[in-house]
């Protein structure tokens, strides 16, 4: 499958509204990657303790909860314990 562009101007905002919700303290930085895809790391305590596979699990299942398919222009998300800092 080709990759396709993604206007990120808009596509970006969104991305941090559905991680938002869920983590309304938090720090949610993202990135233009490449054709407009996010990039996204989100620092938080609720990460703490978790493995790289239940960190993965769970930014991705809300961002799937909150985009639906679009969840696939999110091309990196980095997960980070505030006890990995």
């Amino acid at each position: 499958m080709a990759a396709h562009k993604v206007d990120y101007a808009e596509f970006a905002p969104r991305v941090v509204a559905a991680l938002r919700d869920h983590f309304p303290q938090d720090t949610i930085a993202v990135r233009e990657g490449y054709l407009g895809h996010v990039h996204v790391r989100a620092v938080s305590e609720q990460f703490d303790g978790l493995s790289e596979r239940e960190k993965q699990a769970l930014i991705w299942r809300l961002l799937e909860r909150e985009l639906g398919d679009e969840a696939q222009d999110v091309a990196l998300a980095m997960a980070y314990g505030v006890d990995e800092l």
